[in-house]
């Protein structure tokens, strides 16, 4: 079952729901034939025997003996019925011409339900050659107690309900053989967008994933699927993207520092120096190494972030702790740059984060902004809850970010224009690892950029659904950076 298409199985499905239905309509109808049939049979046979019971009981005459069909029309009432009438020990005293020299069955059984004064309704299937319907009524006629027994042929009755049976059957077939047919046709015109989709899915690779797969021009579940998985490829697209503007860049990083330092050491071997030179040169190499090392221990850490390697259990930390920790995490940075870093009075709001996590993020985004204020500036750290999340904002009177490069600043490796034209150190990582470790903590990072106007970073953390029992000040200790 497995190995048929989709397209078959659901016609299958469709095909096997659809026959139950009409298998079920089809018993159902039979059903209801038959006892429609039979009712008419009964209703014949009682309404002869009422017939013969009240003749009986208005002119009792002795010898007992059938009623007499009076002259004139023909009577359908009695046209082949079968009449006897009967004493309860089962002696016949009467019987109609139709009998012949047959009786009716007269069962101990039945002797005993009638003196019990009960109408028994019963079918004979071995009374001469035709199943027959009989009706034994009860009678009082005076003194002596009696049975009138009427009997029809249940052959017509028989016929009738297999000529239902065969229309029941020939109506079933030609009903399921149309809607199957016309399933499949439906199916597979539905479908054939999908297989559209499919032969074009197989077809994008990483080579062409600015393809899209065809959308059918519908605003149904089909369409809505293409949407979504078009919008998917859009993301792949970008994340491929993504990745080789990371590549292009790490490699310029790393290829920058390496041929400075090639090329300093090329020219201390041209010619025999002096000592001082030669620590000079020494001590560019060292600095170009440091760079190295400060670029590949960034990538190590944005590849174990990404890898979710010792990945810290989010729990209710104090946003007044966390701030504080992170503000001396960059307190030496920024008395070396002459800048002061402030806070606004901190409410008193838990959030759900990973404390070192949460500490390291925030933490780099002061540093940044430390990095970007002039000499005598100030940054600002404030805090505003809602509800849902509190909201760390830190804010610079730097050079500012243009909007169009704001979002471009959580890239890999990206700078922006005050970087490049300022020529302030730093690699374009920090950023980018304080979005990713937010986004692991439920949280995001906005960026409010008024151009030449400093920059506002936000930080949205989920709050805390209770309080911590323990303080968490020693986990956000500026040593676990």
């Amino acid at each position: 079952m497995s190995r048929l298409s989709f397209a078959t199985r659901l016609w299958l499905g469709h095909v096997a729901v659809l026959a139950v239905m009409l298998a079920l309509a089809a018993f159902g109808a039979d059903w209801a034939l038959g006892r429609v049939l039979l009712g008419r049979v009964d209703d014949e046979i009682i309404s002869l025997a009422t017939t013969e019971q009240s003749a009986l009981q208005a002119n009792p005459v002795t010898p007992v003996r059938v009623l007499e069909i009076a002259p004139g029309p023909p009577s359908f009432v009695r046209l082949d019925k079968l009449v006897q009438i009967t004493e309860l020990d089962g002696h016949v005293v009467a019987r109609s011409a139709t009998l012949g020299s047959a009786r009716l069955p007269t069962a101990p059984a039945l002797l005993a339900r009638l003196r019990d004064g009960e109408t028994v309704f019963g079918t004979v299937t071995d009374f001469g050659e035709e199943p027959i319907r009989m009706v034994s009524l009860p009678v009082d006629v005076g003194r002596d107690r009696y049975a009138i027994q009427v009997a029809m042929s249940l052959d017509d009755a028989y016929a009738a309900m297999r000529l239902g049976r065969w229309l029941f059957l020939s109506m079933s077939v030609v009903i399921l053989a149309v809607i199957g047919l016309t399933g499949a046709l439906l199916t597979r015109r539905a479908l054939r967008s999908i297989d559209q989709m499919v032969r074009r899915a197989r077809r994008i690779g990483e080579a062409s994933l600015a393809d899209r797969l065809p959308h059918p021009g519908t605003a149904d579940e089909i369409g809505r699927l293409v949407e979504t998985l078009n919008e998917m490829l859009g993301r792949l697209e970008r994340s491929f993207e993504v990745r080789r503007m990371f590549s292009a860049d790490a490699s310029h990083e790393l290829r920058s520092p390496l041929s400075r330092l090639r090329a300093e050491l090329e020219v201390a071997l041209r010619r025999p120096r002096p000592v001082a030179e030669y620590e000079e040169t020494l001590r560019s190499c060292l600095d170009e190494v440091e760079r190295l090392q400060s670029i590949i221990e960034e990538l190590l850490e944005l590849a174990r972030i990404d890898t979710n390697e010792d990945q810290e259990r989010p729990e209710p930390i104090s946003v007044t702790d966390l701030v504080e920790a992170a503000v001396l995490a960059v307190r030496p940075r920024a008395q070396q740059e002459g800048v002061v870093v402030a806070a606004d009075p901190l409410p008193e709001v838990l959030v759900n984060a990973a404390p070192v996590a949460a500490k390291v993020a925030l933490a780099n985004i002061l540093d940044n902004a430390v990095k970007f204020s002039p000499p005598g500036g100030q940054v600002r750290v404030a805090v505003t809850a809602t509800d849902d999340e509190a909201i760390i904002t830190v804010s610079d009177a730097g050079p500012g970010v243009s909007p169009d490069e704001a979002e471009r600043l959580f890239q890999p490796f990206y700078r922006g224009k005050a970087a490049r034209s300022t020529g302030v150190p730093g690699v374009g990582l920090g950023l980018a690892i304080s979005r990713v470790l937010i986004q692991r903590q439920g949280g995001r990072i906005s960026l409010d950029a008024p151009d030449h106007l400093g920059a506002r970073f936000s930080v949205h953390l989920p709050r805390a659904a209770r309080l911590a029992e323990e303080p968490t000040a020693q986990s956000l200790s500026p040593t676990s950076s």
